[in-house]
C-alpha cells in the first residue's frame, strides 16, 4: 500500500520517520507534497520518498492519505483533492478541531474518514495519538490509521466527542511540561547550579516521574505523598505550588485550549 502526505512538516516527518523505522513500509512507498519545495527536497534526500509539487499526484499514487496541514487550510486541500478521491481510498486528517463530518460536507461522497490527533514527542517515537472515525470508516480503515500512528507511539481510539479535549490535553500538553521544565531549570540556576547540570536534574526527574506513574499502579497523589515528609523540603515546594494555584491554572489552560479547538473549524 501506498501513503501519501499532504503537507510536510514536523509533524508528517515524524510519522514518516516512524513508518520507515518499523519496516511498515518502503521510502518508494510514500508520497509527499508541501507548499515549499525545499521541504520537498529535504524529505527526498533524507528519507528517500517522492516528493510531489501537486496534492492531486499524492492522492492519485497513494491508497491512505494524511492531511498533515493547518486547520485553516483544510476546507482549501479538501476541496481540490475531492475528485481524486474515491471510495477506496482511507483519508486521514491531523487537524486539530477540525470534525470529520466537516470534511465529509466538503467531500460529498461518501469516502472513509478518519480523525488523528498525534502529539510532537512523535518525532522520537514516543508519542501518543487519538484517533476517531467518520460515518463512512469501518474497522479496517481505523486499523489501518492505528498501524500508521503505532509507529511513531502509544494509540488511543476515543469518541469524536472527545477529541478536542485530546487536543488540549496531549495534543498541546508537550508545551505545558517543556514549560515547566523550563520554569524548573531557571530555580536551578537561580539558587547557583549550572544550568546544564540543573536541566540535566529536571529533565531525568520528569522522565523518571512520568515512567512511575506508567508503570506503578498507583495513583499520582500516593506516589506524590510518598516523596512529602513531614515538615520537610518537598512539602515546603507543595505549599508554594498550591498557594500559586498550580493545579487551578493547569486546569484552565487545558480548557482554554479546548475552547480554542471547538472555535477552529
Amino acid at each position: 500500500m501506498n501513503v501519501g502526505f499532504i503537507g510536510a512538516g514536523a509533524m508528517a516527518e515524524a510519522l514518516i520517520r516512524g513508518i520507515l523505522s518499523a519496516n511498515k513500509y518502503l521510502p518508494q512507498n510514500i508520497n509527499c507534497s508541501d507548499i515549499l519545495l525545499d521541504r520537498l527536497e529535504y524529505m527526498e534526500k533524507n528519507y528517500g520518498v517522492k516528493g510531489h509539487k501537486s496534492n492531486i499526484d499524492v492522492v492519485e499514487l497513494s491508497e491512505t492519505i494524511i492531511l498533515a496541514v493547518k486547520p485553516n487550510n483544510i476546507r482549501e486541500v479538501v476541496e481540490e483533492i475531492r475528485d481524486a478521491l474515491t471510495a477506496e481510498k482511507t483519508l486521514i486528517s491531523i487537524a486539530a478541531g477540525i470534525s470529520t463530518a466537516f470534511i465529509e460536507d466538503l467531500l460529498e461522497k461518501e469516502i472513509p474518514v478518519v480523525r488523528a490527533m498525534p502529539n510532537t514527542p512523535c518525532l522520537i517515537g514516543e508519542g501518543v495519538t487519538a484517533l476517531c472515525t467518520g460515518k463512512y470508516a469501518e474497522k479496517g480503515h481505523l486499523e489501518i490509521a492505528a498501524e500508521l500512528f503505532g509507529t511513531a507511539g502509544k494509540v488511543l481510539e476515543l469518541p469524536e466527542k472527545l477529541m478536542n479535549g485530546a487536543t488540549a490535553l496531549s495534543g498541546s500538553g508537550p508545551a505545558y511540561i517543556y514549560l515547566i521544565i523550563e520554569a524548573l531549570v531557571d530555580a536551578g540556576v537561580t539558587i547557583g547550579i549550572p544550568r546544564n547540570t540543573a536541566s540535566d536534574l529536571v529533565v531525568q526527574t520528569v522522565i523518571g516521574a512520568a515512567k512511575m506513574v506508567s508503570l506503578s499502579e498507583e495513583h499520582p497523589a500516593v506516589l506524590k505523598a510518598k516523596v512529602m515528609s513531614p515538615g520537610g523540603t518537598t512539602a515546603a515546594a507543595l505549599k508554594k505550588l498550591e498557594e500559586g494555584e498550580i493545579r487551578a491554572v493547569l486546569m484552565e489552560a487545558v480548557e482554554a485550549a479546548w475552547e480554542k479547538a471547538k472555535e477552529l473549524q
